[in-house]
């Protein structure tokens, strides 16, 4: 395939924390443009997409009209909006994809199997009456447990359990309102409520990574299990973002655990949020975020750490407020925008790596799960 010399022309569904970090990076890079942005908030409606995201004016306005968006002209529409129990994202990939936008989103819906029948046909039906394609991808799902955790299943045989550790210290993010939602700063009790909204995102993101592991390895997981844990601030810990007082959850971790029908354990994914350095698990260095664990022949144990460099004393991403773990998110999404320009009409599946450890090797070879 040539070169493109021109960029890729990206607009934004939902510029909130996410969406405008995808903008700031996209702006500082010459093979994206961003020529658009679809907002939910009156007072967004008509402000500059730059200043939005705080940087320099671009000269290009958000806007509110369904219409307005849907003449965008651009390679791919990148879907950051939010996705909760309450909402129907749904609707708007279909409404997307039948415009003849090309999605790339952040939410969970990479292994089609894990969700109802009627979703899957919608965004499959959708994609073949605008002629457009519908990825999902991200830090996590996809990048980490769908792809980096596969590969490194390639250094071992026997491979009888995986543990995925995910760690975020929280106390830099700029929205209350997403800390409070994933538990931190309220009470345990309320924390830990089965019908919370940060339960259901356990579910929501981690069950189809779990299945879709699954199936890569020929591991049949026959049921999942939810746990969590607190812990509570031992004082007041004061932030720019809020403050969470002596008591209220200042750490929390959701692990699923997948079982086989056995009932055996056999994939882990734990993720854990903090408030503040002073309630950094003891294990962790300083700049740790994730933690892959193999117990096979032989076993392995690799830890990923990010900070803003390791050749200077830098503290910070130049030009980026976000820390680099939250950076590291938009960038996954950037760098699937070309892919999916170039793809083929229909459901784009993550890039497995084809070569990795399996129950049985005969399995479907060089063939990893794809939706026709």
């Amino acid at each position: 395939m040539a070169t493109r010399t021109t960029p890729y022309k990206i607009a934004i569904f939902g510029p909130g924390d996410a969406g405008c970090i995808v903008i700031r990076e996209a702006t500082r890079l010459p093979e994206f443009q961003v020529v658009g942005a679809f907002v939910f908030s009156d007072k967004k409606k008509g402000v500059d997409i730059g200043t939005l995201a705080g940087i320099e004016p671009l000269g290009v306005k958000a806007t509110g009209d369904w219409d307005e968006f849907l003449k965008i002209d651009c390679d791919v529409v990148v879907h950051t909006a939010l996705d909760a129990p309450f909402l129907d994202p749904l609707a708007d990939f279909v409404r997307l994809l039948e415009a003849g936008k090309n999605v790339v989103t952040s939410h969970p819906y990479s292994y089609l199997p894990a969700r109802d029948a009627a979703f899957g046909e919608g965004i499959k039906n959708a994609c073949k009456r605008g002629n457009a394609t519908f990825h999902a991808t991200g830090l996590n799902p996809d990048l980490m447990t769908q792809r980096v955790v596969t590969l490194l299943s390639g250094l071992s045989n026997d491979i009888t359990r995986i543990e995925l550790e995910e760690y975020f210290d929280c106390q830099d993010q700029a929205n209350a309102s997403v800390l409070q939602v994933i538990g931190l700063g309220g009470a345990i009790a309320e924390t830990i409520d089965e019908n919370s909204p940060a339960i259901w995102y356990q579910k929501h993101y981690n069950y189809q990574m779990i299945h879709h592991v699954g199936r890569e390895f020929g591991v049949k997981i026959d049921r999942i299990e939810a746990t969590k844990q607190c812990l509570e601030a031992p004082e007041d810990i004061i932030r720019p973002v809020m403050t969470v007082k002596k008591g209220q959850t200042a750490l929390i971790s959701y692990t699923s655990t997948g079982y086989t029908d056995d009932d055996k354990p056999f994939i882990s994914i734990k993720i854990t949020y903090f408030f503040s350095q002073q309630m950094k698990p003891a294990k962790l260095e300083k700049d740790n975020v994730y933690i892959v664990t193999i117990e096979g022949r032989p076993s392995s144990r690799t830890v990923l750490s990010l900070k803003p460099s390791y050749l200077t004393d830098a503290t910070t991403i130049e030009g980026e407020p976000a820390a680099p773990a939250y950076l590291t998110f938009a960038v996954a999404l950037l760098q699937a925008v070309p892919m999916v320009a170039e793809a083929p009409p229909g459901f784009k599946a993550p890039d497995v790596p084809e070569v990795h450890w399996k129950k049985d090797q005969r399995m479907h070879v060089a063939s990893c799960y794809n939706e026709i």
